[in-house]
């Protein structure tokens, strides 16, 4: 009776063991996670808000690597701004000088401010401006709302484990190095709402073009 209750005991360990073992992901993923919201009021105490200017034009792509160095944009571009997409260019991450070692870790996005969500804030004091955030691949694009040309938004990104450089895991960048960017990249563009003007505008080039074409076809 012995042996046959510690046959059944230890098939059960085993299966508990394989249950857990299959729970347990070959790699560990680096999730990124990012939130568009009205100005951080905190930061605007400590720091003055970065410009988006009007080189900044819809639909042109700009990289850069994060997480970043949180602060508040002002949107200078001269247009309101209807949406944002942010694509993930690094898709596994590898460092041979970070504590642990990356290798050929799979980059992708998720929660990462345990709300169960990705995109919105979890902080009361910070508004969303987007009501959807719709995610497609390595594709995340924030809709739903408007950031007017003059206003102040909050854009940071945060990643689960933290590589910001000299955040405990990556080392710190040297001092002498300009490009301080995390070592995850992401391309990113906006799309803006047409502005009146320059759809009547527009419509008038359109129609005196037309009044011009007439007025040609009846005296030739």
């Amino acid at each position: 009776m012995t042996t046959i209750a510690t046959k059944i005991a230890l098939s059960v360990l085993g299966a508990v063991g394989i249950s857990f073992l299959s729970l347990t992901p070959a790699k560990a993923f680096i999730t990124v996670e990012t939130i568009v919201t009205e100005a951080n009021e905190d930061i605007l105490k400590m720091k003055n808000p970065r410009t988006l200017g009007p080189e900044f034009q819809p639909g042109q792509v700009i990289e850069y690597g994060v997480p970043d160095v949180a602060n508040n944009f002002v949107n200078g571009t001269g247009y309101d701004i209807e949406s944002l997409v942010f694509d993930l260019k690094t898709l596994s991450y590898s460092n041979p000088d970070s504590t642990p070692v990356f290798d050929h870790e799979p980059v992708q996005w998720g929660d990462v401010n345990g709300d169960y969500k990705i995109g919105y804030s979890n902080d009361p004091d910070l508004k969303n401006i987007f009501t959807d955030v719709t995610i497609k691949d390595n594709i995340i694009t924030f809709s739903g709302g408007v950031i007017p040309n003059g206003s102040l938004f909050y854009n940071p990104f945060v990643t689960n484990p933290n590589v910001a450089p000299g955040g405990g895991i990556i080392p710190p960048i040297p001092a002498e190095q300009e490009d301080k960017d995390g070592p995850v990249r992401v391309a990113s563009y906006y799309t803006a709402v047409p502005e009146s003007t320059n759809i009547l505008g527009v419509l008038l080039f359109g129609a005196l073009g037309v009044a011009f074409k007439l007025k040609r076809s009846l005296y030739s």
